[in-house]
């Protein structure tokens, strides 16, 4: 009844979970990457369906926020694995201004250690996936999305991904990269998209789960 609302939601990287429970009012609750609806027991499907679509602006708006907070409060991870800054930049010619560096001054880096892996890792992932999904991009982008985990233009076939992907295990950019290029064959999220994402990547469903799972 459900799937192409959460499937919608899906398409901006947020977990859609609906419960029926005993309340007067439909309820939302966020957290990153999920939305949380109660809906009354007697409310019509039809109705709870339109509630929940005009609530996407606002959940898209405030999973990016509660997204960059998280990433604020967390340790620096890199590939799944904690990662020392300072050492990174010291190894990889990355100037550092501040011998204590503020919180502000990380995230900056941060981001600019997440592009400068992901960045490294893009022959590899062209070379070793287009030819097993059977698809080329005309170009691969980095991008500070925090909606979404990759994206692409179908007419133009360019593939954007996330540089937040470089905090997961390489796997899952392997996956997002694969979803992607996918999308070349079936331009949506249909059984027969499904499908070829699995031919390509047996396990992808692991690395899917982890990024639905788990916050920035």
């Amino acid at each position: 009844m459900y799937t192409t609302l959460k499937a919608q939601f899906a398409h901006h990287g947020i977990w859609l979970i609906i419960t029926k429970k005993s309340v007067k009012n439909i309820n939302f609750r966020m957290k990153p990457n999920k939305l949380y609806v109660s809906i009354p027991h007697l409310l019509n499907p039809n109705q709870a369906i339109s509630l929940i679509e005009s609530r996407l602006a606002w959940a898209i708006d405030v999973n990016a926020k509660l997204i960059q907070q998280n990433t604020a409060q967390t340790s620096p991870i890199l590939w799944g694995r904690p990662l020392d800054i300072q050492a990174y930049c010291d190894k990889n010619g990355i100037k550092t201004d501040d011998i204590k560096l503020s919180n502000t001054h990380k995230q900056n880096l941060l981001m600019v250690i997440y592009r400068q892996a992901l960045q490294g890792k893009l022959p590899i992932l062209a070379q070793t996936w287009q030819p097993i999904v059977g698809r080329c991009a005309s170009e691969i982008r980095l991008k500070k999305m925090t909606t979404r985990w990759g994206g692409c233009n179908t007419h133009s076939a360019r593939v954007w991904l996330s540089i937040y992907l470089a905090a997961y295990p390489y796997e899952c950019t392997e996956y997002v990269f694969v979803h992607e290029l996918c999308h070349l064959h079936h331009a949506n999220h249909s059984k027969a998209f499904w499908q070829s994402v699995e031919q390509a990547m047996p396990d992808y469903r692991k690395w899917h789960n982890i990024l639905r799972q788990r916050s920035i």
